[in-house]
């Protein structure tokens, strides 16, 4: 075996190019749209495409950015096929938190490093994974109580820390996940921080602190596990190997996996809170996703039965399309370039909108409306464009764990949905703040029912 002999390449330094020739809103120098779309993003995104079409300009957060809206941009730019946007410069505000994660490589250095990646996500691997997730859901849910209300954003963020912790790490020891658990919630923090450079007392400094003590620990985990292996997520990246023997170096484990945890913990958990926002209120379609489920062997959901969970897959789906982890992100311009009539000077800032495309009407009609039947093949609403539902991304930087998101969300649910049912009152209907991740504001107070389950009949 050898080690994988990339570094990451530096940060271009882009001058700021002039944009004033893109069409957008006069607004005050450096707070432009910022207040409006802190607020209400997605208001503020149709709002500009109202008055200015779909290539915009929008100074937020001090940055002035070339918006490309529609779901032939989000095409255009994933997959990037004159190769000049770059997801290491545009994504460079989360450099102090996620460098050297896959997404913020570019080129070369990313498909080298994907394809090592992709050992950690094959089949044998995914199988081990539910397995061991299995016995650590049913476990954590033993503990949630019944009966009385309880905010289920919170306690499944919470669960899938732990499962994180216990399933993706390897580590069983309380006071070690509490420490570990402590210091990714300050580095998620850290993303939505206004202030980006890591100065004492702000969300930045306290988050690039964290990093550095997530990376002790996984620093002190890697000598062990690249020496005994085993079957927990941190193991697998430790020994992965591509085709030709490559693995790579600790300070590649370190970085990938630091990225890796983020971006599974904040698809699964919006996700599953979505999910039971949506059942919580619809009692006939919460019938329907226990019916399915009912039809399975008893007990924790198994790798073979996973794709007999239609329904329950174009729950998750909707849930992805009505409240997207990720609505906007970001590119740099490498080289000058145009789109729909627009130059795009080298350096230019550019947003791609996948979250407002999955709720335009002209693609999902009545987008506000949670309608996992979208995704049947008589309707097939996903499949007006090719990026018409994309919350994973697309391109070469597609997201290479949403296999495994599925499997997660799905181990969840068959032993929630086997354990209880949810209610809802109509008072505690939530208000949900769009970004950075999609969060209801009132925590999702919710009440579970233990089911009376029937015995099977032999």
């Amino acid at each position: 075996m050898t080690v994988l002999e990339t570094t990451i390449a530096p940060v271009a330094r882009l001058e700021r190019p002039n944009l004033m020739h893109i069409p957008g809103p006069r607004t005050i120098p450096l707070v432009g749209k910022t207040i409006s779309f802190g607020l209400d993003p997605y208001g503020t995104y149709f709002d500009q495409v109202a008055r200015f079409g779909d290539v915009f300009r929008m100074t937020v957060f001090g940055e002035t950015w070339a918006v490309l809206a529609g779901p032939d941009a989000l095409e255009h730019v994933y997959l990037n096929r004159q190769n000049i946007f770059s997801a290491q410069n545009g994504l460079k505000a989360f450099a102090p938190i996620f460098s050297g994660g896959l997404l913020h490589r570019d080129d070369l250095d990313h498909r080298a490093h994907r394809r090592v990646m992709q050992a950690a996500f094959r089949a044998p691997a995914l199988k081990n994974y539910l397995d061991l997730m299995n016995g650590e859901i049913a476990r954590l849910l033993d503990a949630w109580p019944s009966g009385t209300k309880m905010k289920f954003a919170p306690s499944i963020k919470e669960l899938t820390l732990r499962l994180g912790a216990h399933v993706f790490m390897g580590v069983t020891d309380a006071n070690e996940v509490a420490r570990i658990n402590a210091a990714f919630v300050r580095e998620v923090a850290a993303t939505s921080a206004l202030i980006r450079k890591p100065l004492p007392f702000t969300k930045m400094g306290r988050g690039v602190a964290a990093r550095a003590a997530l990376a002790n620990d996984f620093r002190r985990l890697i000598t062990a596990r690249k020496a005994t292996g085993g079957d927990d997520f941190f193991s697998q990246l430790c020994i992965a190997q591509d085709e030709d023997g490559q693995a790579w170096s600790d300070q590649d484990i370190v970085d990938h996996f630091n990225f890796l945890l983020v971006a599974a913990h904040d698809a699964v958990t919006g996700a599953l809170t979505a999910m039971i926002w949506a059942l919580a209120q619809d009692k006939a379609l919460q019938d329907r996703v226990h019916a399915e489920i009912a039809r399975l062997p008893g007990g924790p959901v198994c790798y073979d039965d996973l794709d007999k969970l239609d329904l329950t897959d174009r729950v998750y789906r909707e849930a992805l399309r009505r409240f997207t982890p990720s609505a906007f992100t970001a590119r740099a311009v490498m080289a000058d370039t145009e789109w729909r009539g627009h130059r795009l000077p080298r350096g230019t800032n550019v947003v791609i909108c996948p979250g407002p495309v999955m709720m335009t009407p002209d693609i999902f009609p009545e987008p506000r409306r949670f309608d996992p039947d979208r995704y049947t093949p008589a309707r097939a609403e996903d499949r007006r464009h090719k990026f018409a539902w994309s919350p994973f991304g697309g391109g070469a930087h597609k997201c290479i764990g949403l296999h495994f998101s599925a499997i997660q969300m799905k181990a969840f649910m068959v032993q929630f949905l086997q354990r209880y049912s949810v209610e809802m009152d109509a008072a505690d209907l939530p208000k949900w703040r769009d970004i950075p991740t999609p969060v209801p504001t009132n925590g999702l107070p919710v009440t579970l029912r233990l089911r009376q389950v029937a015995p099977k009949t032999p």
